[in-house]
């Protein structure tokens, strides 16, 4: 059975977030089955490059054959992934903080993030914008421990509707949020620096 979300534990399984393509398959296959055709197709990548990056996906048990079709005297597969969200663990910080890839990728993640404020018609003074960027990364950190916390609290998710598991999810990570101080000084101080 499909899981809702996935808690990454393994940091060489979280590394392979890392790479720009394997998390733009990802994010097709959460959405719905494709081929290796499909998935070269949608990324604009050679067929022989999808097959790498889906063996590593496969092998770390993020993605899964669904069926095989035969087309043209050939068996296609299909695939998707196993979860409809992934998550890596915040126990793994301190780890993957060690790893170039990984911090450069969580760095970038969080500039954009400030730089995509702009886009709510809210612009960063350049002498703030590491302050904000360091909020936004403490708060980013403090988000995921909580929803990690409340999915691994679940007993049952398959018993929910998905739309509902996933809204009961947000409900519970920000009550829990709700309660710590550590987020809760973050969020006022990035309120008084982006002026909200």
């Amino acid at each position: 059975m499909r899981k809702g979300i996935l808690i990454i534990k393994d940091p060489e399984v979280a590394k392979l977030l890392a790479d720009e393509t394997r998390r733009r398959m990802l994010h097709l296959l959460r959405h719905r089955e494709m081929s290796t055709t499909d998935l070269a197709k949608a990324l604009e990548k050679n067929h022989s490059s999808i097959i790498h990056h889906l063996n590593l996906l496969r092998e770390a048990g993020l993605v899964e054959e669904t069926r095989e079709e035969k087309v043209r005297n050939m068996v296609q597969s299909y695939y998707r992934a196993t979860a409809n969200k992934f998550i890596i663990s915040y126990s793994l910080s301190e780890a993957l903080a060690r790893d170039e890839d990984y911090s450069t990728w969580r760095e970038d993640s969080h500039q954009r993030m400030m730089e995509g404020l702009e886009t709510f018609g809210i612009k960063v003074p350049a002498g703030q914008r590491a302050q904000v960027v360091e909020l936004i990364d403490t708060c980013s950190e403090r988000e995921q421990i909580a929803l990690e916390e409340v999915v691994e609290q679940q007993t049952d998710p398959g018993k929910l509707d998905r739309h509902v598991e996933r809204a009961l999810i947000q409900l519970m990570t920000n009550l829990k949020l709700s309660r710590d101080e550590e987020y809760s000084f973050a969020i006022r101080e990035l309120n008084k620096l982006i002026g909200l």
